[in-house]
């Protein structure tokens, strides 16, 4: 009987298993170098990342087809967007379509920023929206499909106060001022206000705060897409997209649906089942870890790969 089973049997394999928890988050704490290093070899790994995928998409109910080599096999093609590689030497996964699941003429390789920026929208609305805004900023002579842009109605001038002192940012423009800026169009894709919309505002450089200067008319769409981005990072990014798809004929005509960055997913599992399958999961841990050290079959196979690991050193 190895230490390990001798704990279990004592301790019982629940009490066991939170001991062994305690002592991992102690260590964690206590290696912070560590743990960072640990954390950037998981994002770097195919592996982990195939299963995070498949894990996401069982919490929101989606259907997942695609294999391990299905998932390699994408991940390791240039962005469908902007056709980049990541520095890792593979990108994500971006659903083409945000209304079916990880099928796979539904999957296509995408950067960290352009499935940021795509959000809940359709390949084609995003599309779109780039050649949309490059027009609207005079980078390229194309067309403008203000239906890809959803409607929305700005929060108010106090709930930005709220966010600015949450977030520690300076906050000097009155209530007056808000009222003035979000009259305007938004900055970034011209959209302006009506009768179902009324823009917001948006931090032009995201270090600043809330200052005159250094705020602009934004509608939510926009507001959302370039969060924590510099503007000229996003039109670069956004001519790499154009360039890449300019000889690609968008669809005319054709009813816009999912034109949200965000789409509440209301299939997705509810914490309670999503609390049921953990204790499932942890039930079968559990149940595992009592097998693998009292079959004695699977005692002579844990001895041996300790004695072939002490070789190897």
């Amino acid at each position: 009987m190895d230490y390990r089973q001798r704990k279990i049997e004592t301790l019982g394999v629940e009490q066991y298993l939170k001991i062994n928890a305690e002592q991992a988050k102690k260590w964690r704490d206590n290696n912070p170098d560590k743990m960072v290093k640990a954390n950037e070899d998981k994002k770097n790994n195919k592996e982990t990342n195939y299963k995070n995928y498949k894990r996401n998409a069982d919490i929101k109910n989606l259907e997942f087809t695609i294999s391990y080599d299905d998932y390699v096999n994408i991940v390791e093609q240039y962005c469908y967007y902007c056709s980049i590689i990541q520095e890792r030497g593979f990108n994500g996964i971006d659903r083409k379509d945000q209304t079916k699941g990880y099928i796979d003429d539904n999957c296509v390789s995408c950067c960290k920023m352009c499935n940021y920026l795509k959000g809940s929208t359709s390949d084609d609305v995003f599309i779109k929206r780039v050649q949309h805004i490059l027009t609207f900023q005079n980078k390229i002579t194309g067309n403008l499909y203000p239906e890809c842009f959803a409607n929305h109605n700005s929060v108010s001038y106090s709930s930005y106060k709220s966010r600015s002192i949450k977030k520690k940012l300076e906050f000097s423009i009155t209530n007056q001022d808000y009222h003035d800026i979000i009259m305007n169009n938004c900055y970034l894709c011209g959209k302006p206000n009506d009768d179902n919309h009324t823009n917001g505002i948006d931090r032009i450089d995201n270090s600043k705060g809330y200052l005159i200067d250094n705020v602009n008319s934004c509608c939510c769409e926009c507001n959302y897409m370039k969060k924590d981005y510099e503007f000229d990072d996003i039109i670069n990014k956004f001519i790499l997209i154009y360039e890449n798809h300019k000889n690609n004929q968008c669809s005319e005509n054709v009813l816009i649906t999912n034109n949200n960055i965000i789409v509440r997913n209301h299939n997705k599992k509810s914490k309670e089942e999503i609390q049921e399958h953990f204790i499932t999961q942890k039930k079968i841990k559990q149940g595992l870890l009592v097998e693998k050290y009292n079959d004695s079959e699977g005692i002579k196979r844990r001895a041996k790969e300790i004695a072939e690991n002490r070789n190897k050193k």
